[in-house]
């Protein structure tokens, strides 16, 4: 079996950004599909693929380590993320062969460690009252046993109002949901100084959150070791990193509990089997960054049902309107879990006609005219 042709597509839906997507065609008449994730420049992301499927073309598609690593090999310099997510998308693709070659889903390629997948959800609100009206239904429809939450005012002066936010929406989601609901917090890394993350993850520990997401940003790592130090909550961190020595870096340091990595962006599924293995024996657990499509949700949850030291999945219910029109197959969630089907491969196949039907917009990861764009003195703020 050779690789015959490579394929990318663009499609907007519901979010603020696209949806990319990557096709890999066989001589056999089989195909695999796999996903971009969505770095900012979707255009060059499509251009990546289409430049290093000159060197995957007429390949074996179950050769997926030798072609993953040809496309880092032959590119002279470390790739960035425009190169990772190509390579990752192109081997998920890989992966939707192998299982339907084998007649298998991917999962039962490897052998699955668990039989359903626990999955938590967003929260979104500017106080607890806010919040709790927007996560309940979420809660009693599906069943989730754990979500996460944001507190927009960090990272933003006043510090003090932010964090008097902070302690008033922990205080209202607990009191009003108990402690057995797990509650997490995504920071977005809006914050600079290991100090001032520290400050604000001690300001949590009373409410034991399920993890604290991204309380500084990714960019120095040691930071994070200086961060950690004195702090008693568990940190997470991960979606912004994608090559394995910053992973190997990151887990050397002991510094991070919850591990987040995008198998859109880290390899794919053979690059994020590599982190869980680097994260077992220091006993990390692994939560994917999982934001995008019904597809990129499909494939990890294959990936958390053959992989061992996992927890909860990130995941948005993705059942009805246009993110199920997205695809041929959608995996529902039931009681708070999640399971894939047995069909072979992912599953699932895209809907080529939706995605004629729904050209890709040019989109900015922030509203420039929005206050929060900017601090107090007009500089870009991170978003």
């Amino acid at each position: 079996m050779k690789i015959t042709k490579v394929t990318t597509y663009s499609t907007h839906t519901t979010q603020f950004r696209n949806f990319n997507f990557v096709r890999v065609d066989t001589d056999e008449g089989i195909h695999g599909i796999g996903e971009l994730f969505c770095v900012g420049a979707d255009v060059a992301v499509q251009e990546m693929v289409k430049y290093v499927s000159e060197w995957v073309v007429g390949m074996d598609p179950l050769d997926r380590e030798r072609i993953q690593k040809r496309i880092f090999n032959y590119s002279r310099f470390p790739g960035g993320s425009v190169l990772y997510t190509a390579a990752s998308a192109i081997d998920l693709a890989l992966w939707d062969i192998a299982g339907k070659v084998a007649n298998l889903p991917v999962y039962k390629l490897l052998g699955a460690v668990r039989d359903k997948v626990p999955v938590y959800c967003h929260a979104r609100g500017k106080n607890s009252k806010e919040t709790l009206e927007n996560v309940m239904p979420k809660l009693e429809k599906y069943g989730y046993k754990a979500f996460k939450v944001g507190v927009r005012s960090l990272g933003y002066h006043p510090y003090g109002k932010a964090e008097k936010e902070l302690d008033e929406m922990f205080d209202g989601l607990r009191t009003a949901l108990g402690d057995d609901m797990e509650i997490g917090i995504d920071m977005q890394s809006k914050i600079y100084e290991p100090f001032e993350g520290k400050r604000v993850c001690n300001l949590l520990e009373p409410y034991r959150p399920f993890f604290v997401e991204e309380p500084i940003r990714s960019d120095n790592l040691e930071n994070w070791a200086e961060m950690a130090e004195g702090v008693n909550v568990p940190l997470a961190t991960g979606e912004e990193i994608f090559d394995p020595w910053s992973w190997e870096k990151l887990i050397s340091l002991h510094a991070v509990d919850i591990l987040q990595p995008d198998i859109l962006l880290a390899g794919g599924f053979t690059g994020m089997r590599k982190i869980a293995a680097m994260a077992e024996p220091s006993f990390r657990k692994l939560s994917p960054h999982n934001p995008l499509s019904t597809l990129a949700n499909c494939i990890n949850v294959h990936f958390c049902m053959c992989t061992y030291n996992v927890t909860f999945l990130e995941n948005e219910p993705r059942e009805e309107g246009m993110d199920a029109d997205l695809v041929t197959d959608v995996l529902k969630v039931k009681d708070g879990f999640i399971t894939p089907n047995d069909k072979p491969g992912w599953g699932m196949d895209l809907n080529y006609e939706f995605l004629e039907a729904h050209p890709p917009i040019v989109w900015s990861r922030v509203n420039l005219s929005s206050p929060n764009a900017y601090d107090m003195d007009g500089a870009p703020h991170i978003m």
